[in-house]
């Protein structure tokens, strides 16, 4: 009895352990479309993190995403092209393994592409934020007022001379037709500067402005204002079908030539909802780059005081100290957090900063937004920047007849190995099938539990899993049955049945799991998951073979005879 109490007690906590790992799988796979919306709506970002802690299926099974990416070569210096590729994959990689998506293939292809296969991802504009951005994370401070106004009025100048030494009569007329702001119309005013912008505006001179007169600026509206002095700063609002029309005025030669070249205009990164219609930020920096993200430690989701999304980071050492004098050297001043030159955020600076900051996202930001930026402050920037060429949401590589067929086919031979060990081996082949069940239920709980992807390779490995647990079974009956024939009681043969078929089954096993090792170690994509499941099937299966099943066989101890 007293062998009896820890086997009890330890296959008791397996099992409390096995629902807790299987839990959230168990969740994830009965979770319909409804229950996931409402799961949003009480708590943004649970589903998602739901289906991060449960068993996903592979890409065989259930499709996935695939982006082809190149690097560009051509942006980066030659002397850093040698193992560009080999950098931005390993960026990629970490950040891949950051989303939680589990055995993603990542492949070199030629000399310049990276093959990205993200099983049971389909959110292609997620992963695109998350594997294409360059994510060269900087601190700039955002130009005075009095500067930025100097510019935009020589800005202003230029686009009326453009206009009066080019296309006169269509400069009026854009001019007129722009102070319309119907939000409700689908006229692309950059047609119109478009065509205005086209002539020949080499000789442009800077013209003296009529009163009024602001063909540039008339499209920015005033946003970034301290909340402590009222005091502007150069951010302004854009409307989401006046931004073509800006970008163009500011790549006019003559505009940049009036653009300090310490001074940059910057978009932000993401629209905004401002009076029921889209908007951009655009801003005014200074050029000079006042710090570095790469010096960001600890990264993590956080809330602002308006329960807008962050994302919390921590200083040390010597980045600490400059970042302090960079803060205190510019208090109730806005500090632009640029990521890949388009601004995040420009939060103000209401003290010193010397260990933790935090960046605040834009009240349009969603948990996603957040979670990317995350990802990809924690990952590190790639060494190159990449363009994606290619992505598509694909099926089960399988396809699904193959999958069906490949499910029914699993289903049945399960079925017929426990009729057959039940029929052959009676009442104790209903025990070796509780056995089965258990080493079933054992196995898929630790897969959830290490957050695998099951693929069909994998369920390959639990169905050989499944036979030779059925052979370990078998070994240890046939010893119980020569020990009845030879005249033993029920107590002694099942004693002896178990310690004859001990050591051969534990040869079986250790060697079926040293080459689940070396499959594991030495391959790659399916190879791996066929060896996961294989590795923790055979453990699991040596304990339901050996503990399990005779936990109950020794119940039936006391029994004049034995069913078998």
């Amino acid at each position: 009895m007293k062998g009896q109490t820890w086997r009890l007690a330890v296959t008791g906590i397996f099992i409390v352990m096995a629902f807790i790992g299987f839990w959230n799988t168990l969740r994830y796979w009965t979770l319909s479309g409804t229950d996931r919306q409402k799961m949003e709506e009480i708590r943004p970002g649970s589903a998602q993190e739901l289906e991060r802690k449960a068993m996903r299926l592979g890409l065989d099974l259930q499709g996935g995403l695939h982006v082809v990416l190149r690097v560009q070569m051509e942006k980066i210096e030659a002397s850093a092209r040698v193992d560009a590729v080999d950098r931005a994959i390993q960026v990629i990689r970490n950040r891949v393994d950051f989303t939680g998506v589990t055995e993603p293939v990542i492949l070199k292809q030629g000399d310049d592409r990276i093959i990205v296969d993200l099983p049971g991802y389909t959110d292609a504009a997620q992963a695109e934020n998350i594997i294409g951005q360059t994510a060269q994370l900087e601190f700039k401070l955002v130009e005075s007022m009095e500067n930025a106004g100097l510019i935009l009025k020589k800005i202003d100048s230029i686009v009326v001379a453009a206009g009066k030494t080019g296309t006169e009569s269509k400069v009026a007329t854009a001019g007129a037709e722009s102070k319309v702001k119907d939000s409700a119309t689908t006229r692309d005013t950059s047609d119109v500067f478009g065509e205005m912008l086209k002539g020949d505006t080499g000789q442009v001179a800077d013209t003296a402005l009529s009163e009024g007169e602001t063909p540039f600026t008339q499209y920015l509206e005033p946003f970034l204002y301290s909340s402590k002095n009222n005091t502007p700063w150069p951010g302004y609002v854009i409307a989401m079908r006046d931004r073509g029309l800006v970008e163009r005025i500011l790549a006019m030669p003559e505009v940049k030539r009036v653009i300090p070249e310490d001074v940059q205009f910057s978009w932000s990164t993401r629209t905004d909802i401002k009076a029921a219609q889209s908007v951009y930020y655009l801003y005014i920096l200074k050029n000079k780059v006042q710090f570095l993200g790469k010096n960001l430690e600890r990264i993590k989701l956080g809330r602002g005081q308006s329960q807008e999304h962050t994302v919390d980071f921590r200083l040390s050492g010597q980045s600490s100290a400059a970042f302090a004098r960079l803060t205190g050297a510019n208090i109730d001043k806005p500090l632009a957090i640029v990521i890949d030159n388009r601004v995040e955020s420009a939060p103000f600076i209401n003290s010193k900063i010397r260990n933790d900051g935090q960046i605040t996202m834009g009240s349009s930001a969603t948990i996603k937004d957040a979670q990317n930026l995350e990802i990809v402050l924690k990952a590190g920037a790639l060494p190159a920047p990449v363009e994606i060429i290619e992505k598509n949401v694909i099926g089960p590589t399988l396809g699904s007849d193959s999958i069906r067929k490949g499910l029914i086919s699993s289903i049945v031979g399960l079925i017929a190995v426990f009729l057959f060990v039940g029929i052959y081996y009676r009442l104790s082949g209903l025990i070796a099938d509780i056995g089965l069940l258990f080493n079933i239920f054992f196995l898929l709980a630790i897969m959830a539990g290490l957050s695998a992807t099951l693929t069909m390779p994998g369920i390959a490995g639990i169905i050989l899993t499944i036979g030779i647990s059925v052979d370990s079974n078998i070994l240890i009956f046939e010893r119980v049955r020569e020990e009845l024939r030879s005249g033993k009681t029920v107590r002694a043969s099942i004693d002896a049945g178990y310690n004859r078929a001990l050591l051969t089954i534990i040869d079986s096993h250790v060697t079926t799991l040293i080459t689940a090792g070396a499959l594991f170690i030495f391959g790659a994509g399916p190879i791996k998951g066929f060896a996961v499941s294989l590795f923790w099937g055979v453990t699991i299966s040596l304990y339901t073979a050996v503990i399990i099943t005779k936990m109950i066989f020794d119940i039936r101890k006391g029994y004049q005879s034995l069913s078998i």
